[in-house]
């Protein structure tokens, strides 16, 4: 077993002792539109949308409320759960009475998904969210609770016009039970990860490099193919259990006509006997003027729910598109840090000798 592990903590808001992490999984409905982006291209040339066309490419959103101390993706509570559009309030309430409500019809079909045996709330987008009188980026919410706890997942639909060029890197997942899922588990014991170099919607098919990096000792470096652990699918990289404890941080470097792109996914295990409790200063994602988080945390045993003592913890920090941010201190993030990069992902290692 190993004695090295992680955590990642994007500021949400979480109870101590238990690290509710709200997420949004994304699986397509068809298996052959992996690689697809969820943002939305409007060409005002044709008036149409030109890419992702949810009619022709829909696509399922899904909680994925992670609990640390049950060191798995839980099923969220189905009693007074809701999806939103646009805002968190009655009018961009997508449900009533359980059934999408008209106005929303032509957009959104509420149903479930099954993912390493769980069957989790999905909301299939089965129309465009981009029209000729609205090309403003769109949020979709999930709120639920799981044992007492409330949470609420967001999920961004970028929309942009068609002008000039704009390129983005996509990472899709796929498990090994074939859905989108980036859970390492006892029925899931290997994840895909598929980028996709994306210019103004379109992809990228030639003349694009692609690699795989981790990171190691606050740097990313190249990932080498190693049977069982990692492997190379053409441009897709292949992570197994050995690969990665609690959870792991991955960026996908795409080179075309001489400049980088980058994607930045992240991949769970299940298996681990152990979890981080973050032990942050405040509860709350939001960082006040003038205020400093800092970090004590600790590593906890699941099967007794007691402190396990001769853990080291190393820290490192990125920014959304996965840059090691070498200006900020361990255990102390100030808000004018935090406002600087616009959000920081904190990676906890715990190690013992």
């Amino acid at each position: 077993m190993s004695n090295t592990f992680t955590a990642i903590d994007h500021l949400y808001a979480f109870e101590d002792g238990d690290v509710l992490t709200p997420a949004m999984g994304v699986s397509w409905v068809k298996p052959e539109d992996v690689g697809y982006g969820l943002q939305q291209y409007w060409n005002p040339t044709i008036n149409a949308v030109i890419e992702t066309d949810f009619k022709q490419h829909p696509v399922f959103l899904f909680p994925q409320p992670y609990s640390s101390k049950m060191g798995s993706i839980v099923v969220p509570k189905s009693e007074g759960q809701q999806w939103y559009y646009g805002n968190i309030s009655d009018e961009g309430g997508i449900l009533q009475n359980g059934k999408v409500k008209e106005k929303f019809v032509e957009l959104f079909e509420v149903t479930t998904i099954e993912l390493n045996k769980k069957v989790f709330p999905a909301l299939k987008i089965k129309g465009n969210l981009a029209t000729a009188a609205d090309h403003t980026d769109k949020y979709i919410y999930y709120k639920s609770s799981w044992q007492g706890k409330q949470f609420t997942c967001q999920q961004l639909i970028p929309i942009m016009e068609a002008v000039g060029e704009s390129y983005k890197v996509n990472i899709s997942y796929v498990g090994q039970d074939g859905s989108g899922d980036n859970v390492l588990s006892n029925d899931n014991d290997w994840c895909k990860m598929v980028p996709t170099l994306q210019r103004s919607g379109d992809p990228v098919k030639s003349d694009a490099t692609y690699k795989w990096q981790r990171i190691v000792n606050n740097v990313w470096q190249d990932i080498t193919a190693v049977a069982k652990v990692y492997e190379f699918e053409g441009n897709n990289l292949k992570v197994y259990n050995a690969a990665v404890e609690g959870v792991e941080v991955f960026r996908c470097e795409v080179t075309y006509s001489g400049k980088k792109y980058y994607g930045v996914a992240e991949v769970t295990d299940e298996h681990d006997p152990y979890y981080i409790i973050h032990g942050r200063s405040q509860a709350s994602n939001a960082v006040a003027v003038g205020s400093t988080v800092t970090y004590n945390p600790r590593v906890i045993e699941r099967a007794t729910g007691n402190v396990v003592t001769g853990f080291t913890f190393h820290f490192t920090f990125t920014n959304e598109q996965g840059e090691v941010l070498k200006d900020v201190t361990e255990r102390n993030l100030t808000y004018d840090v935090i406002s600087k990069y616009g959000g920081i992902a904190v990676r906890i290692e715990a190690k013992k000798s």
